[in-house]
């Protein structure tokens, strides 16, 4: 398990492409993350996700980018706040 049932703010980053909503991933910085070869489902709020690329980034944690489709189904938008449970696969 990567995160379990923590508390995290969807970020808004203007310009920054697919990962203009993105999650940063807290505690996951010591992971060896390789970009394209670690992904992560579970759950944010209630909604099940499969299989999204872990990013990492050298300013700090890993993100997720949250797309539209799971923004509408979420019914959140840039600094709500969603419970976040996460499973790293290996």
């Amino acid at each position: 398990m990567l995160i379990d049932h923590t508390e995290l703010t969807l970020i808004y980053k203007f310009g920054f492409g697919a990962w203009t909503y993105h999650l940063r991933i807290p505690y996951s910085r010591q992971e060896k993350i390789r970009w394209g070869l670690h992904k992560v489902s579970g759950f944010i709020d209630d909604v099940e996700i499969k299989n999204i690329n872990l990013a990492p980034r050298s300013d700090g944690d890993p993100i997720i980018s949250i797309n539209q489709s799971i923004r509408k189904a979420l019914n959140k938008t840039a600094n709500d706040k969603v419970v976040v449970t996460l499973y790293l696969h290996i």
